[in-house]
């Protein structure tokens, strides 16, 4: 038997051939609907003759070869949101200008000439939302080389070709932006701005800030954490999940490991929210939490017992999350980015711009000030924030100076001009009044607690 799948714009044919240890799946991609369905007749036929013919690699389109790698390679390796965002990139920007091509013929000044036209004459796929750009950016050119040298790579290893074109190509310039980041003193004006315990509203925010910035999390662990997940008097919160959004279609998919799924409030929904494991091993943790994020966690507890009793089980749906809305509903990581840009845009702050901070910032702060505390123990904070490799910590998270560091430094080297040789780095300098450890020291006179279970959780890392 054969089968037709859709896949983008066309459609394949899909069957298996040999026997036992030897039997193996097939596709024939890169058709329209009526080629397709010829040749699934062709092939149960030639099945039912014993007659059967395979395409010959020699003879296979770069589409052909695409599909057959999202199946045996993309499928087994990414999450949802890789495989759904890596698909769509072949859809809109390779299969229409490379798809056809013989898979053989690719050479590296193919690739040269394919990149060029994305950059100069192609045109971007819309988004929704998003404006309209003029041409493909080179960001998403890079991104397409990513998923296509994997791709080719793949093929040497099947040997379909003997050389991967896209080792050598010639990338459009591309410098990544530095995300903006808040400063100490910046954080301690947000935390005091949304201390509000009579409103519930400002006061999840506080606390969605709080656990951000102690234990250096993503939006999305923030929005997964439960109840049962916070050890009080251990001081410790387990992280083993997520909260996510997923498509329906790639619920089953292998890298998925789904924990709980919310029920969807509408019918017919293309997708669902869900509590996940996270992207790695590495990623599951204990984290030290300072013990006034969990005073002030203890205060939230009670504002929901309060909503609970208000509300009933028929208007509170009770997830048992720790960051939820106030019917007890999950908030999502774009919700949580949402209601920080408008608490950014209600403080007016001319030195806090909402359009270029995020709250996932809040994760670059808190790696930051962690290394400055801890004098550059990367491993440290590598733990603490479930990084996986320090490549990652070093190179995103790590290059991130404050102003004020930057300030000192730049002191010392008029010293230094001026002859008065290289000064060496002292605890308790009272010139530094404008430095990070000085906000940091007005933070332990008003919340001494904070600072105190910070530097702690740095130090019971380094025991581990």
């Amino acid at each position: 038997m054969a089968s037709i799948v859709k896949r983008g714009k066309s459609y394949s044919v899909v069957y298996y051939q040999g026997t036992g240890k030897k039997r193996q799946q097939v596709w024939e991609s890169g058709l329209s609907y009526s080629t397709a369905k010829s040749r699934k007749t062709q092939i149960e036929h030639e099945q039912a003759t014993n007659t059967i013919t395979t395409v010959d690699s020699r003879d296979m389109t770069v589409s052909e070869f695409l599909y057959e790698f999202i199946e045996k390679y993309g499928l087994k390796k990414w999450r949802a949101s890789t495989y759904d965002g890596n698909n769509g990139l072949l859809e809109n920007y390779v299969h229409p200008y490379l798809g056809d091509k013989k898979l053989r013929s690719i050479k590296t000044k193919t690739v040269d000439d394919y990149y060029h036209f994305l950059e100069t004459e192609a045109e971007p796929a819309t988004n929704m939302g998003r404006p309209m750009r003029e041409h493909i950016t080179a960001s998403t050119i890079h991104d397409i080389h990513k998923v296509l040298r994997c791709a080719f790579n793949l093929a040497v290893r099947w040997e379909y070709i003997s050389k991967n074109p896209f080792l050598n190509a010639t990338l459009p310039e591309h410098h990544e932006k530095e995300r903006v980041i808040l400063e100490p003193e910046q954080i301690l004006k947000v935390l005091e701005f949304t201390n509000r315990p009579e409103y519930y509203d400002y006061y999840l925010i506080h606390c969605a800030i709080l656990i951000a910035i102690g234990c250096t999390v993503r939006g999305g662990e923030i929005g997964g954490l439960q109840w049962n997940k916070i050890n009080f008097e251990k001081q410790i919160i387990h992280f083993d999940r997520a909260i996510d959004r997923v498509s329906k279609k790639n619920m089953d998919m292998p890298k998925m490991n789904i924990l709980f799924k919310f029920p969807n409030l509408y019918p017919g929904t293309k997708t669902m929210i869900v509590l996940k494991q996270p992207k790695s091993v590495d990623t599951i943790r204990n984290v030290d939490v300072p013990q006034s994020v969990l005073n002030a966690l203890l205060v939230l507890k009670e504002m929901q017992d309060k909503l609970k009793k208000e509300l009933g089980p028929d208007g509170y749906m009770d997830y048992n999350l720790t960051i939820c809305q106030a019917n007890g509903r999950p908030i999502m990581t774009e919700h949580l980015n949402k209601r920080f840009k408008e608490i950014l845009t209600e403080m007016n702050d001319p030195d806090m711009d909402p359009q270029e901070i995020v709250f996932h910032s809040l994760r670059h702060t808190s790696a930051t000030t962690k290394l400055l505390m801890s004098g550059g123990d990367y491993n440290s904070v590598m733990q603490a924030g479930g990084w996986s490799n320090l490549e990652m910590l070093t190179r995103r998270y790590g290059k991130h100076s404050f102003a004020s560091e930057c300030e000192k430094l730049a002191g010392k080297m008029d010293d230094f001009l001026d002859g008065k040789g290289i000064s060496e780095p002292q605890k308790n300098d009272k010139d530094e009044a404008n430095s990070a450890e000085q906000v940091l020291q007005q933070l332990m006179k008003s919340n001494p607690e904070l600072l105190i279970e910070f530097a702690r959780s740095i130090q019971n890392a380094n025991k581990e």
